[in-house]
């Protein structure tokens, strides 16, 4: 759950804090909810805490948890934070709901049936959002591999 709290919000101690809030409405609303429902009741809530949390806040440098190689050069180390953030931005830029289908689908690996579970919606539109938000990426990671040559 942290994980995908932390691919959304982009934020550690932000990701930590929903996951605790979620297991908090857990211990509320968990003795309703039917074993098979629980897990993606608890990715649904995570997601919507942490899109309730981008609303109101900006995310803070990848420099502090970013996963680069020490043997890396510092040029390289540079280009690839740099290339993070772009890519973060350009993520942040998605509707909701193209966000987290796509995070659900590409950087947890779940099947567009799981997901479509999670958010309450058809495999079809699950599979559209998904669609739409790599063709936005795509779109909006291009314009800034235009900017940056200009």
């Amino acid at each position: 759950m942290i994980g995908l709290a932390l691919k959304i919000v982009w934020n550690r101690h932000d990701a930590e804090e929903i996951v605790q809030e979620a297991f908090k409405l857990t211990l509320t609303n968990g003795p309703r909810l039917p074993h098979e429902r629980y897990e993606p009741w608890m990715f649904r809530t995570v997601a919507n805490l942490c899109l309730n949390l981008r609303r109101r806040r900006r995310p803070e440098p990848l420099t502090e948890w970013t996963d680069i190689p020490q043997t890396a050069s510092p040029a390289d180390r540079l280009q690839r934070i740099e290339q993070l953030d772009n890519l973060r931005t350009a993520i942040a830029k998605l509707p909701g709901q193209q966000r987290i289908a796509l995070v659900l689908r590409t950087m947890e690996q779940m099947s567009y049936t799981d997901i479509a579970e999670i958010m309450a919606l058809s495999v079809a539109a699950v599979r559209s959002h998904v669609h739409f938000a790599r063709q936005r990426l795509a779109e909006l990671l291009d314009a800034d591999t235009m900017e940056a040559q200009s």
